[in-house]
């Protein structure tokens, strides 16, 4: 389902990590890879780390993204100094997660946001967005 929403995956509040899951089957077998911003995840970048197995007819993928800290970092950052007339009223621990602004720099966020697990054989393509997201740090 191209269009549908992404599956949200939140990241808890101090943690540096995410895992991202994906499984597929097919007749003939799958090969599974992960997207970003339309392109394959670049294999040499440290932060992504993906491991994948096969489970009788079932092709699994987990992916690793690191060094979330840096974004959250940027985020806070963004949230208290940039807009703060505009979200003053809302609790001093809350911020909004990141939004690509397609006029700004695509770099700039560089593990959260939405990833897409690709499943494909000889027969088609199946793709699966999830959204890595920032959790509340509640208090």
């Amino acid at each position: 389902e191209p269009e549908a929403e992404p599956v949200p995956v939140l990241v808890p509040d101090r943690a540096d990590a995410a895992q991202l899951r994906c499984r597929a089957q097919g007749v003939p077998g799958v090969q599974l890879h992960w997207e970003r911003q339309g392109h394959p995840l670049p294999p040499d970048k440290a932060r992504f780390q993906e491991h994948q197995w096969r489970e009788g007819p079932w092709t699994s993928s987990l992916l690793t993204v690191t060094n979330i800290t840096l974004d959250r970092a940027r985020l806070r950052h963004r949230y208290h100094h940039l807009n703060w007339d505009q979200y003053k009223n809302r609790r001093h621990h809350q911020y909004r997660n990141w939004r690509q602004d397609p006029n700004g720099d695509q770099d700039q966020n560089r593990t959260l946001g939405t990833f897409v697990c690709v499943a494909q054989n000889p027969l088609g393509t199946v793709r699966r967005r999830l959204r890595l997201q920032l959790a509340g740090t509640g208090t």
